[in-house]
Protein backbone atom coordinates (compact mmCIF):
# COMPACT_ATOMS: atom_id res chain seq x y z
CA UNK A 1 0.00 0.00 0.00
CA UNK A 2 2.78 2.37 0.99
CA UNK A 3 4.10 2.05 -2.88
CA UNK A 4 0.58 2.61 -4.09
CA UNK A 5 0.34 5.87 -2.19
CA UNK A 6 3.49 7.01 -3.16
CA UNK A 7 2.91 6.39 -7.03
CA UNK A 8 -0.55 8.43 -6.08
CA UNK A 9 1.72 11.55 -4.69
CA UNK A 10 4.27 11.09 -7.50
CA UNK A 11 1.06 11.22 -10.26
CA UNK A 12 -0.29 14.61 -8.22
CA UNK A 13 3.26 16.03 -8.86
CA UNK A 14 3.16 15.30 -11.94
CA UNK A 15 -0.28 17.19 -12.35
CA UNK A 16 0.65 20.28 -10.69
CA UNK A 17 4.10 20.35 -13.33
CA UNK A 18 2.18 20.05 -16.21
CA UNK A 19 -0.42 22.52 -14.95
CA UNK A 20 1.97 25.29 -15.22
CA UNK A 21 3.65 23.39 -17.47
CA UNK A 22 2.95 25.95 -20.81
CA UNK A 23 3.18 28.93 -18.80
CA UNK A 24 6.61 28.34 -17.52
CA UNK A 25 7.51 28.09 -21.38
CA UNK A 26 5.28 30.66 -23.14
CA UNK A 27 7.28 33.07 -24.23
CA UNK A 28 10.30 30.72 -25.34
CA UNK A 29 7.54 27.99 -27.53
CA UNK A 30 5.32 31.39 -28.66
CA UNK A 31 9.21 33.04 -30.20
CA UNK A 32 9.99 29.75 -31.75
CA UNK A 33 6.83 29.59 -33.75
CA UNK A 34 6.67 33.46 -34.73
CA UNK A 35 3.24 33.46 -32.99
CA UNK A 36 1.54 35.87 -30.48
CA UNK A 37 -0.04 35.76 -26.37
CA UNK A 38 -3.03 35.68 -28.42
CA UNK A 39 -2.04 31.71 -29.52
CA UNK A 40 -1.04 31.17 -25.94
CA UNK A 41 -4.13 32.32 -24.55
CA UNK A 42 -5.52 29.81 -26.72
CA UNK A 43 -3.03 26.76 -25.91
CA UNK A 44 -4.06 27.28 -22.27
CA UNK A 45 -7.50 26.93 -23.44
CA UNK A 46 -7.40 23.64 -25.44
CA UNK A 47 -5.95 22.56 -22.34
CA UNK A 48 -8.79 23.14 -20.12
CA UNK A 49 -10.76 21.31 -22.43
CA UNK A 50 -8.82 18.80 -22.63
CA UNK A 51 -8.62 18.68 -19.16
CA UNK A 52 -12.38 18.16 -19.25
CA UNK A 53 -12.95 15.69 -21.88
CA UNK A 54 -10.56 13.61 -20.00
CA UNK A 55 -13.13 12.87 -17.16
CA UNK A 56 -15.87 11.26 -18.67
CA UNK A 57 -13.45 9.44 -20.76
CA UNK A 58 -11.13 8.42 -17.56
CA UNK A 59 -15.00 7.58 -15.45
CA UNK A 60 -16.44 5.49 -18.25
CA UNK A 61 -13.09 3.60 -18.27
CA UNK A 62 -12.69 3.05 -14.31
CA UNK A 63 -16.17 0.78 -14.46
CA UNK A 64 -14.47 -1.83 -16.91
CA UNK A 65 -10.74 -1.52 -16.47
CA UNK A 66 -7.84 -2.26 -14.18
CA UNK A 67 -6.57 0.44 -12.21
CA UNK A 68 -2.78 -0.35 -13.29
CA UNK A 69 -4.38 -0.15 -17.04
CA UNK A 70 -6.32 3.61 -15.97
CA UNK A 71 -2.89 4.81 -14.39
CA UNK A 72 -0.57 3.79 -16.44
CA UNK A 73 -2.57 5.24 -19.27
CA UNK A 74 -2.83 8.32 -18.08
CA UNK A 75 1.04 8.82 -17.40
CA UNK A 76 1.50 7.62 -21.38
CA UNK A 77 -0.89 10.19 -22.26
CA UNK A 78 0.91 12.92 -20.60
CA UNK A 79 4.56 11.27 -21.91
CA UNK A 80 3.45 11.15 -25.35
CA UNK A 81 2.33 14.91 -25.31
CA UNK A 82 5.54 16.30 -23.98
CA UNK A 83 7.78 14.50 -26.03
CA UNK A 84 5.56 15.28 -29.16
CA UNK A 85 6.60 19.19 -27.98
CA UNK A 86 9.83 18.29 -27.53
CA UNK A 87 10.33 17.76 -31.44
CA UNK A 88 8.50 21.20 -31.72
CA UNK A 89 6.43 19.63 -34.33
CA UNK A 90 3.85 22.50 -36.38
CA UNK A 91 1.95 24.28 -34.38
CA UNK A 92 -1.51 22.58 -35.01
CA UNK A 93 0.13 19.56 -34.00
CA UNK A 94 1.14 21.37 -30.98
CA UNK A 95 -2.44 22.35 -30.16
CA UNK A 96 -3.25 18.70 -30.56
CA UNK A 97 -0.15 17.98 -28.16
CA UNK A 98 -1.78 20.17 -25.62
CA UNK A 99 -5.57 18.90 -25.54
CA UNK A 100 -3.66 15.64 -25.10
CA UNK A 101 -1.87 17.06 -21.96
CA UNK A 102 -5.02 17.83 -20.57
CA UNK A 103 -6.79 14.54 -21.45
CA UNK A 104 -3.93 12.81 -19.63
CA UNK A 105 -3.77 15.43 -16.89
CA UNK A 106 -7.35 15.04 -16.03
CA UNK A 107 -7.21 11.41 -15.95
CA UNK A 108 -4.39 11.13 -13.55
CA UNK A 109 -5.68 13.76 -10.90
CA UNK A 110 -9.84 12.10 -11.33
CA UNK A 111 -8.34 8.47 -11.22
CA UNK A 112 -5.62 8.57 -8.24
CA UNK A 113 -8.17 11.35 -6.49
CA UNK A 114 -11.46 8.26 -6.63
CA UNK A 115 -9.51 5.63 -5.78
CA UNK A 116 -8.51 7.02 -2.37
CA UNK A 117 -11.87 8.44 -1.82
CA UNK A 118 -12.51 4.58 -1.91
CA UNK A 119 -9.81 2.99 -0.50
CA UNK A 120 -9.60 5.31 2.36
CA UNK A 121 -13.00 6.31 3.73
CA UNK A 122 -12.14 7.75 7.32
CA UNK A 123 -9.29 9.31 6.33
CA UNK A 124 -9.52 11.40 2.93
CA UNK A 125 -8.79 14.38 4.18
CA UNK A 126 -5.18 13.43 5.54
CA UNK A 127 -4.74 11.74 2.23
CA UNK A 128 -6.62 14.43 -0.28
CA UNK A 129 -4.40 17.06 1.82
CA UNK A 130 -0.72 15.03 1.11
CA UNK A 131 -1.88 14.96 -2.31
CA UNK A 132 -2.62 18.04 -2.72
CA UNK A 133 1.07 18.93 -1.58
CA UNK A 134 2.08 16.72 -4.13
CA UNK A 135 0.39 18.84 -6.24
CA UNK A 136 1.76 22.26 -4.94
CA UNK A 137 5.07 20.98 -5.08
CA UNK A 138 5.20 20.17 -8.38
CA UNK A 139 3.53 23.40 -9.67
CA UNK A 140 6.20 25.38 -7.56
CA UNK A 141 9.41 23.53 -8.89
CA UNK A 142 8.25 23.22 -12.40
CA UNK A 143 8.84 27.14 -12.86
CA UNK A 144 12.15 26.89 -11.40
CA UNK A 145 13.68 23.98 -13.54
CA UNK A 146 12.03 25.87 -16.67
CA UNK A 147 13.98 29.07 -15.93
CA UNK A 148 17.10 27.14 -15.24
CA UNK A 149 16.58 25.50 -18.60
CA UNK A 150 15.64 29.16 -20.64
CA UNK A 151 18.68 30.29 -18.69
CA UNK A 152 20.87 27.79 -20.73
CA UNK A 153 19.29 27.97 -23.61
CA UNK A 154 17.60 24.84 -23.37
CA UNK A 155 14.05 25.47 -23.16
CA UNK A 156 12.70 22.57 -24.77
CA UNK A 157 14.51 20.17 -22.50
CA UNK A 158 11.68 20.98 -19.98
CA UNK A 159 9.53 18.85 -21.70
CA UNK A 160 11.91 16.25 -21.61
CA UNK A 161 12.37 15.96 -18.03
CA UNK A 162 8.14 16.37 -17.57
CA UNK A 163 7.86 13.33 -20.25
CA UNK A 164 10.57 11.30 -18.77
CA UNK A 165 9.16 11.38 -15.26
CA UNK A 166 5.73 10.50 -16.65
CA UNK A 167 7.51 7.31 -18.40
CA UNK A 168 9.00 6.41 -15.02
CA UNK A 169 5.23 7.02 -13.40
CA UNK A 170 3.52 4.39 -16.03
CA UNK A 171 6.09 1.84 -15.48
CA UNK A 172 5.86 1.71 -11.66
CA UNK A 173 1.81 1.38 -11.99
CA UNK A 174 2.36 -1.13 -14.78
CA UNK A 175 4.47 -2.93 -12.15
CA UNK A 176 2.38 -2.23 -8.81
CA UNK A 177 -0.33 -5.14 -7.39
CA UNK A 178 -1.97 -3.91 -4.68
CA UNK A 179 -5.37 -5.99 -3.55
CA UNK A 180 -7.63 -2.71 -3.04
CA UNK A 181 -9.98 -3.73 -0.38
CA UNK A 182 -11.20 -0.28 1.16
CA UNK A 183 -11.71 -2.66 4.81
CA UNK A 184 -8.73 -3.91 4.92
CA UNK A 185 -6.96 0.24 4.67
CA UNK A 186 -9.49 2.41 6.03
CA UNK A 187 -9.00 1.97 9.60
CA UNK A 188 -5.29 1.94 9.98
CA UNK A 189 -3.66 5.13 11.34
CA UNK A 190 -5.08 8.02 12.86
CA UNK A 191 -8.59 9.45 11.38
CA UNK A 192 -9.93 12.48 10.12
CA UNK A 193 -12.15 14.29 13.10
CA UNK A 194 -15.92 13.33 13.32
CA UNK A 195 -18.53 15.03 10.86
CA UNK A 196 -21.82 14.77 10.86
CA UNK A 197 -23.30 11.50 9.30
CA UNK A 198 -23.94 12.11 5.85
CA UNK A 199 -28.40 12.96 5.59
CA UNK A 200 -31.12 10.55 4.40
CA UNK A 201 -32.11 12.02 1.24
CA UNK A 202 -35.68 12.25 0.38
CA UNK A 203 -35.78 11.63 -2.68
CA UNK A 204 -33.28 12.05 -6.58
CA UNK A 205 -34.29 15.92 -6.35
CA UNK A 206 -32.82 16.79 -3.04
CA UNK A 207 -29.63 14.57 -4.17
CA UNK A 208 -29.13 16.33 -7.02
CA UNK A 209 -29.94 19.42 -5.85
CA UNK A 210 -27.28 19.38 -2.70
CA UNK A 211 -24.94 17.69 -5.41
CA UNK A 212 -24.97 20.93 -7.55
CA UNK A 213 -24.36 23.22 -4.37
CA UNK A 214 -21.39 21.25 -4.02
CA UNK A 215 -20.10 21.45 -7.80
CA UNK A 216 -21.38 25.05 -7.57
CA UNK A 217 -18.62 25.67 -5.08
CA UNK A 218 -16.29 23.44 -6.86
CA UNK A 219 -16.52 25.88 -10.09
CA UNK A 220 -16.14 29.16 -8.39
CA UNK A 221 -13.56 28.09 -5.59
CA UNK A 222 -10.92 26.85 -9.06
CA UNK A 223 -12.06 29.96 -10.67
CA UNK A 224 -11.09 32.43 -8.22
CA UNK A 225 -7.53 30.34 -7.51
CA UNK A 226 -7.16 29.75 -11.20
CA UNK A 227 -7.63 33.59 -11.61
CA UNK A 228 -5.34 34.84 -9.03
CA UNK A 229 -2.75 32.38 -10.10
CA UNK A 230 -2.79 34.38 -13.69
CA UNK A 231 -3.61 38.14 -12.06
CA UNK A 232 -1.61 38.68 -8.90
CA UNK A 233 1.06 39.83 -10.69
CA UNK A 234 -0.59 41.97 -12.91
CA UNK A 235 -2.84 43.69 -10.28
CA UNK A 236 0.22 44.18 -7.94
CA UNK A 237 2.10 45.92 -10.96
CA UNK A 238 -0.65 48.15 -11.72
CA UNK A 239 -2.53 48.65 -7.96
CA UNK A 240 0.43 49.21 -6.06
CA UNK A 241 2.51 50.58 -9.04
CA UNK A 242 5.79 48.26 -8.22
CA UNK A 243 8.34 46.43 -10.21
CA UNK A 244 7.66 43.60 -12.40
CA UNK A 245 10.29 41.50 -10.69
CA UNK A 246 8.42 42.06 -7.31
CA UNK A 247 5.36 41.75 -8.90
CA UNK A 248 6.13 38.22 -10.00
CA UNK A 249 7.12 36.91 -6.79
CA UNK A 250 3.20 37.44 -5.14
CA UNK A 251 2.35 34.18 -7.22
CA UNK A 252 5.40 32.45 -5.95
CA UNK A 253 4.46 33.72 -2.46
CA UNK A 254 0.86 32.96 -2.90
CA UNK A 255 1.82 29.28 -4.30
CA UNK A 256 4.71 28.69 -1.10
CA UNK A 257 1.61 29.75 1.57
CA UNK A 258 -1.09 27.14 -0.06
CA UNK A 259 1.79 24.60 -0.12
CA UNK A 260 2.35 25.32 3.63
CA UNK A 261 -1.45 25.35 4.39
CA UNK A 262 -1.39 22.08 2.72
CA UNK A 263 1.31 20.92 4.96
CA UNK A 264 -0.78 21.82 7.82
CA UNK A 265 -4.22 20.25 6.97
CA UNK A 266 -3.29 16.46 7.91
CA UNK A 267 -2.82 17.72 11.49
CA UNK A 268 -6.04 20.06 11.40
CA UNK A 269 -8.86 17.52 10.33
CA UNK A 270 -7.98 15.37 12.78
CA UNK A 271 -9.12 17.71 14.94
CA UNK A 272 -11.45 20.13 12.93
CA UNK A 273 -14.89 18.46 11.33
CA UNK A 274 -14.69 19.19 7.10
CA UNK A 275 -17.61 22.13 8.07
CA UNK A 276 -15.72 23.83 10.77
CA UNK A 277 -12.67 23.73 8.43
CA UNK A 278 -14.71 24.97 5.16
CA UNK A 279 -16.58 27.79 6.97
CA UNK A 280 -13.08 29.37 8.68
CA UNK A 281 -11.23 28.83 5.73
CA UNK A 282 -13.62 31.39 3.75
CA UNK A 283 -14.47 33.44 6.39
CA UNK A 284 -10.60 34.55 6.46
CA UNK A 285 -10.24 34.09 2.29
CA UNK A 286 -13.06 37.13 2.64
CA UNK A 287 -11.00 38.69 5.39
CA UNK A 288 -7.60 38.52 3.82
CA UNK A 289 -9.12 39.71 0.28
CA UNK A 290 -10.71 42.43 1.68
CA UNK A 291 -7.58 43.70 3.42
CA UNK A 292 -5.77 43.40 -0.17
CA UNK A 293 -8.59 45.72 -1.46
CA UNK A 294 -7.96 47.99 1.04
CA UNK A 295 -3.83 47.99 1.06
CA UNK A 296 -1.05 49.81 -0.96
CA UNK A 297 1.95 48.84 1.03
CA UNK A 298 3.76 46.59 -0.79
CA UNK A 299 5.08 44.46 2.44
CA UNK A 300 1.20 44.40 3.74
CA UNK A 301 0.06 43.03 0.64
CA UNK A 302 2.70 40.17 0.09
CA UNK A 303 1.75 39.66 3.90
CA UNK A 304 -2.09 39.22 2.94
CA UNK A 305 -1.31 37.53 0.01
CA UNK A 306 0.63 34.65 1.99
CA UNK A 307 -2.68 34.77 4.85
CA UNK A 308 -4.93 34.37 1.68
CA UNK A 309 -2.79 31.43 -0.04
CA UNK A 310 -2.74 29.95 3.94
CA UNK A 311 -6.47 29.92 4.68
CA UNK A 312 -7.87 28.89 1.35
CA UNK A 313 -4.81 26.12 0.76
CA UNK A 314 -7.18 22.95 1.04
CA UNK A 315 -11.11 23.94 0.56
CA UNK A 316 -10.99 22.84 -3.01
CA UNK A 317 -9.64 19.21 -1.45
CA UNK A 318 -11.89 19.44 2.23
CA UNK A 319 -15.28 19.98 -0.06
CA UNK A 320 -14.01 17.01 -2.51
CA UNK A 321 -13.78 15.41 0.76
CA UNK A 322 -17.31 16.60 2.04
CA UNK A 323 -19.23 15.85 -0.98
CA UNK A 324 -17.77 12.02 -1.04
CA UNK A 325 -18.74 11.86 2.30
CA UNK A 326 -22.51 13.56 2.23
CA UNK A 327 -22.81 10.86 -1.04
CA UNK A 328 -21.36 7.45 0.34
CA UNK A 329 -21.09 4.95 -1.91
CA UNK A 330 -21.33 7.52 -4.92
CA UNK A 331 -17.50 8.00 -4.89
CA UNK A 332 -16.59 7.79 -8.61
CA UNK A 333 -19.34 9.49 -9.69
CA UNK A 334 -18.99 12.60 -7.02
CA UNK A 335 -15.10 12.61 -7.58
CA UNK A 336 -15.44 12.68 -11.28
CA UNK A 337 -18.06 15.12 -11.59
CA UNK A 338 -15.91 17.51 -9.14
CA UNK A 339 -13.04 17.34 -11.12
CA UNK A 340 -14.80 18.33 -14.26
CA UNK A 341 -16.64 21.43 -12.74
CA UNK A 342 -13.12 22.10 -11.35
CA UNK A 343 -11.69 22.09 -15.11
CA UNK A 344 -14.18 24.26 -15.78
CA UNK A 345 -14.33 27.32 -13.35
CA UNK A 346 -10.21 27.13 -14.22
CA UNK A 347 -11.49 27.80 -17.70
CA UNK A 348 -14.06 30.11 -17.41
CA UNK A 349 -12.85 32.60 -14.31
CA UNK A 350 -9.69 33.59 -15.98
CA UNK A 351 -11.27 34.50 -19.16
CA UNK A 352 -14.11 36.64 -17.04
CA UNK A 353 -11.05 37.94 -14.96
CA UNK A 354 -8.80 38.52 -18.12
CA UNK A 355 -11.47 40.68 -19.54
CA UNK A 356 -11.88 42.63 -16.53
CA UNK A 357 -8.36 43.88 -15.91
CA UNK A 358 -8.67 45.25 -19.30
CA UNK A 359 -11.32 46.97 -18.43
CA UNK A 360 -11.99 47.85 -15.08
CA UNK A 361 -9.55 49.21 -12.57
CA UNK A 362 -7.45 46.42 -10.46
CA UNK A 363 -9.51 47.38 -7.28
CA UNK A 364 -12.70 47.00 -9.06
CA UNK A 365 -11.52 43.61 -10.23
CA UNK A 366 -10.04 42.88 -6.45
CA UNK A 367 -13.92 43.54 -5.37
CA UNK A 368 -15.11 41.43 -8.26
CA UNK A 369 -12.90 38.54 -6.53
CA UNK A 370 -14.08 39.55 -3.33
CA UNK A 371 -17.78 39.24 -4.04
CA UNK A 372 -16.45 35.43 -5.52
CA UNK A 373 -15.43 34.28 -2.45
CA UNK A 374 -18.40 35.93 -0.80
CA UNK A 375 -20.64 34.03 -3.26
CA UNK A 376 -18.49 30.80 -1.64
CA UNK A 377 -19.23 31.01 1.44
CA UNK A 378 -23.21 31.81 0.56
CA UNK A 379 -22.92 28.20 -1.19
CA UNK A 380 -21.33 26.58 1.48
CA UNK A 381 -24.27 27.86 4.33
CA UNK A 382 -26.71 26.85 1.95
CA UNK A 383 -25.29 22.91 1.94
CA UNK A 384 -24.79 23.25 5.57
CA UNK A 385 -27.95 24.87 6.45
CA UNK A 386 -29.89 21.65 4.20
CA UNK A 387 -28.27 18.66 5.41
CA UNK A 388 -28.73 20.09 9.02
CA UNK A 389 -32.64 20.50 8.35
CA UNK A 390 -32.52 16.62 6.55
CA UNK A 391 -30.84 15.01 9.58
CA UNK A 392 -33.42 17.06 12.01
CA UNK A 393 -36.13 16.00 9.92
CA UNK A 394 -34.76 12.11 9.89
CA UNK A 395 -34.24 12.84 13.91
CA UNK A 396 -37.85 13.80 14.78
CA UNK A 397 -39.19 10.92 12.22
CA UNK A 398 -37.10 8.22 14.43
CA UNK A 399 -38.49 9.63 17.84
CA UNK A 400 -42.08 9.65 16.36
CA UNK A 401 -41.65 5.96 15.63
CA UNK A 402 -39.29 4.03 18.08
CA UNK A 403 -38.12 0.62 17.32
CA UNK A 404 -40.74 -1.42 19.13
CA UNK A 405 -37.96 -3.78 20.00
Amino acid sequence: MKRFLWAAYGMYFLGGMTTVFFGAIMPELLSHYHTTYTSGGFLVLLQSIGFIIGVPITAGYMKRCHYRFILSGSALAVAVAQMGILCLPHFYWVELLVVLNGIGTSALETAVASYVMELFAGRRAIFMSRLEVAFGVGALTMPAVASALVAMHGWRLTALLVGGFAVVLAVVWASTSVFLQPATVAVEGQMDAHTAAPPIFKGRAAKLSVLMLFLLMVFVYVGVEGSLNSFLPSIFTVYLKTRPYFASLSSSAFWMAMVSGRMAIGWIVRRVSYERYLFGSLVLGLVFIFLLTQSRALWVSYLTVCGLGLSMSAVYSITMVYANHTFPGMERMVTSAVTAFAGVGGAVFPAVIGYAMDHFLPSQVLWMMLGFVAVLLILFLTIYGCLRVMRQRTAVKGSKHPDST
